[in-house]
């Protein structure tokens, strides 16, 4: 072999030793020395489970109204519009023994005894405020929202609203109401209702 040739071969094999020496180190040490936490390392083994975030139940109502409304506009050129409801409304208290709460109304039935190009509302939501003392429970609802948008309670019910104000004992836990309102219309019709109140005191 010429001496250029044993030059070459005398470097390969320094080389060769390098790498394999520079693997060998590689194998026994640890990147991450103690105190340093590997980025991609999961725990294992018993207790190592991460808990869920425990989630926050929501404060069951003091009170519940379940509410059944038949509402009607009576037009005074003759035939009439209805709606009749469903929702219920839960309600809490606070120190001073007041009430108050926000639910929704949903249309069961609604028409008209004529052809009509409006849009009847199919629902509302009503907050309820009022006071719960020594058993007795006094609310007024009031129309916050309804859907959908552009549209209107043909039956009436957003008109005597205001004007249905449930007074129940609820001393035994439960107690029933019915209130009716009549209101004019403003074009010498008028509006009615009967609202079937149920509401039931978790904390009475």
């Amino acid at each position: 072999m010429s001496k250029g040739g044993v030059k070459v071969a005398v470097w390969v094999v320094i080389l060769l030793a390098c790498a394999g020496a520079g693997a060998f180190v590689a194998s026994r040490s640890d990147p991450f020395p103690p105190g340093v936490e590997d980025p991609g390392a999961r725990p294992t083994g018993p207790g190592s489970t991460t808990s869920p975030t425990p989630s926050v139940e929501p404060t069951p109502p003091d009170v519940t109204l379940r509410l059944r409304i038949a509402s009607e506009h009576e037009l005074h050129v003759g035939g009439s519009c209805f709606s009749d409801w469903n929702g219920s409304i839960p309600l809490h208290r606070s120190g001073d023994e007041r009430v108050d709460g926000q639910g929704e109304l949903l249309l069961d039935a609604g028409g008209c005894a004529f052809d009509t190009a409006q849009v009847q509302t199919v629902l509302v939501v009503v907050s309820a405020s009022g006071t719960l003392e020594g058993g007795h429970l006094q609310v007024r609802l009031v129309e916050m929202s309804s859907a959908p948008l552009g549209s209107q309670d043909l039956g009436g019910l957003v008109a005597t609203l205001g004007a249905i104000r449930p007074a129940v004992d609820v001393r035994d836990g439960a107690g029933r109401q019915t209130v009716r309102v009549e209101r004019p219309d403003g074009d010498r019709g008028r509006y009615v209702s009967a609202t079937d109140v149920l509401a039931t005191c978790r904390t009475c």
